[in-house]
């Protein structure tokens, strides 16, 4: 084996092993939030957890790659983020930044929560929902409208199981809502499920182009 064949034969290790780097790191942030898409009840939390530090990590350094990069790149690599008029591109980059995981996947989760009440006696991850609620409102990306038609349903709710003698936890509820996606709420789930679909498939294609440039070298 010539000096020339070790020099190409290790540069070829190195780069596949960059490429196979670089594709676990945005595996690991794809995964992440397809948890939060898919509803895994079990993983969800933490891996949305994760989801917000690792994105908030400036430089990462394993195996001699380097990555470095903010939560405003979540924004910045979305398609919608270039589309978008300059004052509601301007307000996406902070309106990311501002999430907190549980605010993540109540933004996600939007028009597909049953029904929301504050209840007198309700349990830690009801609360936690509710003031999750409460900061995607005054953050300006949902709105929280009082709704009628969701207490009488809860009432209901709560008359029939007590009439069948069935735990009813939750006490009466104080009020009901329904959320809806602001403008600038729907430019933030879009520029989020936009970072899913590419991390995903950003994930894939390093292998095949590692195969084709090890195919190209070769000739």
């Amino acid at each position: 084996m010539t000096h020339q064949t070790i020099r190409i034969s290790l540069m070829l290790w190195e780069r596949l092993l960059k490429s196979l780097n670089v594709a676990l790191l945005t595996a690991l942030l794809g995964v992440g939030l397809y948890a939060l898409v898919a509803n895994f009840s079990e993983t969800r939390d933490a891996l949305a957890k994760f989801f917000l530090k690792f994105t908030q990590i400036e430089r990462f350094e394993a195996f001699n790659v380097k990555a470095a990069f903010k939560v405003d790149q979540i924004a910045e690599s979305a398609p919608i983020y270039h589309a978008l008029p300059s004052d509601m591109r301007d307000m996406l980059p902070d309106d990311i930044r501002s999430l907190r995981a549980n605010w993540v996947e109540r933004l996600l989760y939007v028009g597909d929560q049953g029904k929301l009440c504050d209840f007198e006696s309700a349990d830690q991850k009801m609360i936690e929902d509710y003031n999750s609620d409460k900061h995607l409102s005054a953050d300006g990306l949902i709105t929280m409208k009082d709704s009628r038609e969701v207490k009488a349903q809860v009432l209901e709710d709560m008359r029939q199981a007590k009439a069948r003698n069935r735990e009813w936890r939750n006490g009466e509820p104080r009020s009901c809502y329904v959320t809806e996606l602001t403008e600038r709420g729907r430019n933030v789930k879009t520029a989020l499920v936009q970072f899913l679909r590419a991390g995903f498939a950003a994930a894939t294609a390093p292998a095949a182009r590692s195969d084709t440039k090890v195919a190209d070298m070769a000739r």
